[in-house]
C-alpha cells in the first residue's frame, strides 16, 4: 500500500525510497464509504486517526474537510481523486461500473455514492481555502473503450 508507506510503513523496499513521511494528522478520505472496508483498512485508519468524511456528510456541505483543513493548518494540499468515489449510476467510467456485475469478484464491495457536482463543490471550496498543489486522478476504467477494443477484435477486417 502506497499510503502505507508515505506514513512510515509498508513494504520496505518502497519505503526505503521515501525521504521524507506524511504526517498522519494531513491525510484525510472525502467520500470514502466506511461499510465496505476490510477489517485491515479499518485498522490502518484508526491507528493513524486519518480523517475521514462520508458521502452523506459531504452531501450538502463541505464543512467536514473544510474544518480538517483549518484543525491541521494544511497550507497546501494534493488532492488524489478517486474515481471510485462516484456513484457509478452517474459516471460508469469506473470499476464499479462495470457493465456485467454477474461476473464481477468485486460484487460485495460498495460503490461509491458521490455525484459529480458534490465532488466540484468540495474541490472548490477546499481550493478556495487552501493552495491546491496537485490533483491526481485515478482508477479510471473507461468500460465502453474496453467493449469496443473487444468488439473490433472480432471483425474480420482486423484478423
Amino acid at each position: 500500500m502506497v499510503l502505507a508507506s508515505l506514513l512510515g510503513e509498508g513494504d520496505p523496499q518502497l519505503a526505503s525510497h521515501i525521504k521524507r513521511h506524511i504526517d498522519p494528522a494531513k491525510v484525510m478520505f472525502a467520500g470514502l464509504r466506511q461499510d465496505g472496508l476490510t477489517d485491515q483498512e479499518s485498522d490502518f485508519i484508526a491507528r493513524h486517526q486519518l480523517g475521514v468524511a462520508s458521502p452523506e456528510a459531504l452531501a450538502d456541505s463541505s464543512e467536514p474537510v473544510l474544518k480538517w483543513i483549518r484543525r491541521n493548518d494544511i497550507k497546501h494540499l494534493a488532492i488524489h481523486f478517486d474515481l471510485d468515489v462516484l456513484d457509478p449510476k452517474k459516471f460508469s467510467s469506473v470499476f464499479f461500473g462495470e457493465p456485467d456485475p454477474a461476473s464481477d469478484p468485486y460484487a460485495a464491495f460498495p460503490a461509491g455514492k458521490m455525484d459529480i457536482p458534490h465532488v466540484m463543490r468540495l474541490i472548490n471550496d477546499v481550493a478556495a481555502v487552501t493552495d491546491v498543489v496537485g490533483l491526481g486522478i485515478t482508477e479510471h476504467l473507461p468500460w465502453d473503450a474496453v467493449n469496443l477494443k473487444k468488439m473490433l477484435a472480432q471483425m474480420p477486417l482486423l484478423k
